[in-house]
């Protein structure tokens, strides 16, 4: 399965805001971090898994097509942010194996969590324009979304206490039982969009709430074939309403893409 730590990791450095012109999704390889040296090689056929594990100065990746490594390298929540492309780009998987150099590693000792996040992305998209030749350009599309609002009922969270904030956030999701401590409804909406009910479609917070909230959300998760894992709770929609007084809305909404203009597959090393 996929490493959810670092599946939100990246997540949470998508850029949600619209922009007037489409851009370059793409730097000049000089202008962005890279890693020291990256090995790649095809996944196995039979191979099912995906995983993704990081440290301070590597990276293994498993069993990733281009897609979900443009996904990634760009905070993307949905493989249908990632537009055009060649024929292989669902149908050939990678596994690669990064080094970060010591200068690097020395510079993201002094960086918070998202920055580092930033720059491990920015040395991803170095790699795809290097061993991939990827040339891509950023541009918006109206596509399917979830607007996370208020139910008519009224919002049922309780504010983080100032003493309890100081502790650090925390959002877990388990067999459909999330436990979130002083988790704004930005990275509530982010936890959504991973959830199977949600069919992938991007969650937009929507709610107008600005602050932090400590709450559990307890439902029954879809099985992906049309049952429940738990039919004794109610669905993932319906316990929104009844316990923390939301609701996902379905709606059309500009969302952020990545339209991949070209891409070679590299050579295997």
């Amino acid at each position: 399965m996929l490493s959810i730590f670092f599946a939100l990791s990246l997540a949470a450095v998508s850029v949600r805001s619209a922009r007037a012109q489409t851009k370059p999704a793409v730097a000049a390889a000089d202008e962005t971090p890279h890693f020291e040296v990256a090995a790649i090689k095809p996944s196995k056929p039979d191979d099912r898994n995906q995983s993704w594990h990081g440290s301070a100065d590597r990276i293994l990746i498993e069993n990733y097509t281009l897609r979900h490594l443009i996904k990634s390298a760009y905070g993307l929540k949905t493989d249908a942010q990632v537009l055009s492309g060649p024929d292989w780009l669902d149908k050939q998987a990678f596994d690669i194996s990064a080094k970060i150099d010591e200068t690097e590693i020395a510079k993201m000792k002094s960086m918070d969590w998202l920055a580092k996040r930033r720059e491990q992305n920015a040395m991803l998209q170095s790699l795809l324009v290097e061993r991939f030749a990827l040339k891509a350009r950023l541009d918006q599309r109206k596509m399917p979304v979830f607007a996370l609002v208020i139910d008519k009922s009224g919002a049922k969270l309780t504010p983080t206490s100032p003493e309890a904030a100081e502790k650090g956030n925390h959002i877990s999701t388990t067999n459909g039982r999330m436990i979130a401590i002083a988790t704004s409804m930005d990275a509530f909406a982010d936890d959504l969009d991973y959830q199977r009910e949600t069919g992938g479609r991007m969650v937009l917070n929507q709610t107008g709430l600005t602050g932090e909230y400590d709450f559990k959300l307890n439902w029954a998760q879809d099985n992906g074939d049309g049952t429940t894992a738990d039919p004794a709770l109610p669905g993932l929609f319906t316990a929104l309403r009844e316990q923390l007084g939301l609701k996902l809305q379905p709606e059309k909404g500009s969302v952020e893409v990545v339209v991949i203009e070209s891409a070679n597959k590299p050579a295997f090393d």
